[in-house]
């Protein structure tokens, strides 16, 4: 049943003044909090100001200042370029907090000065120290993110991408919607036996090889790529919602197939023909193979 005007807003000061009943509770922001904000504050800066369009960043004007100083040592700069990356600000700024105490060191009887008389000198702990790191790691996720790269990398070195997309040949006269139904059908296949994330990873430079083979906008196969993978809706293995529901021994596998056979199919009819209608439009296919997709071309 609706709430009227008068009850709407009685129940929206009742909100009101609860919240800020709990924001008062809070009290006054501490020395780690203020630090943890400008340090955050200070990582989005640098990683906006890195190499902004328009201007000089502040990863140019470093290589340009060491390629001057020693240009015996760094060459054109692009020996540095490499660790100069969203990363690298990354790792840098948090081992600062494994340095920054909790508690401010400039306040009277702090760490840095002497401790009063018949006090012992409190040293504060740091922001972060080991024991936090290990314990509160995602591990597994960064070790599967980890390794999804390194496969993907060395699907690309080893030239096991290229070959893919060429076995694809096949498919080079077809229209484009019986090849992204193709694409969607094995995607969805692969991502019943591997994580969404493993699939996408190993599969874009598989995707952008059979594009160029087959002479396509990447951006087609990757986004019907990219959405297929998360059609999985047979096993329970497929991914974390599906062994949730398995897990309560009230649903088998086969009714899980029998009923997440129907999802896929249905789901790969609407990917397919939503990136060949709107999809396209929105992200500007005419397909054609675009200039900066070819691996070949030269600046």
């Amino acid at each position: 049943e609706p709430l009227s005007t008068g009850t709407s807003v009685r129940v929206w000061r009742k909100v009101n003044a609860e919240i800020r009943k709990r924001f008062r509770a809070l009290g006054p922001m501490c020395f780690g909090e203020i630090v943890l904000i400008v340090v955050v504050v200070l990582l989005v800066l640098l990683w906006l100001l890195r190499e902004p369009a328009g201007i000089e960043g502040w990863a140019q004007v470093h290589l340009e200042t060491i390629t001057r100083e020693k240009p015996s040592v760094y060459g054109s700069g692009g020996t540095s370029k490499a660790y100069l990356n969203d990363s690298w600000t990354v790792v840098t700024l948090s081992l600062l907090l494994f340095i920054i105490p909790k508690e401010n060191p400039f306040k009277a009887a702090g760490f840095l000065f002497a401790a009063p008389p018949g006090k012992k000198l409190h040293r504060s702990d740091k922001m972060l120290d080991m024991a936090t790191v290990m314990s509160k790691t995602p591990w597994d996720v960064i070790v599967l993110l980890g390794g999804g790269y390194a496969l993907a990398s060395g699907c690309k070195e080893s030239g096991l991408s290229a070959w893919l997309g060429k076995s694809f040949d096949f498919l080079k006269d077809q229209p484009s919607v019986v090849i992204a139904l193709v694409i969607s059908l094995l995607v969805a296949m692969l991502t019943e036996v591997a994580s969404n994330t493993a699939s996408t990873t190993l599969l874009m430079p598989i995707l952008a090889s059979i594009s160029r083979e087959l002479e396509m906008n990447p951006l087609y196969l990757m986004v019907v790529g990219t959405i297929s993978a998360s059609l999985a809706f047979c096993l329970p293995s497929a991914t974390g919602p599906n062994a949730l529901v398995f897990s309560f021994k009230e649903i088998k596998v086969i009714d899980m197939l029998r009923t997440g056979v129907f999802m896929n199919v249905l789901s790969v009819l609407i990917v397919v023909l939503g990136m060949s209608t709107w999809g396209s439009s929105i992200l500007g296919i005419d397909g054609t193979f675009p200039d900066w997709a070819n691996s070949t071309t030269t600046t």
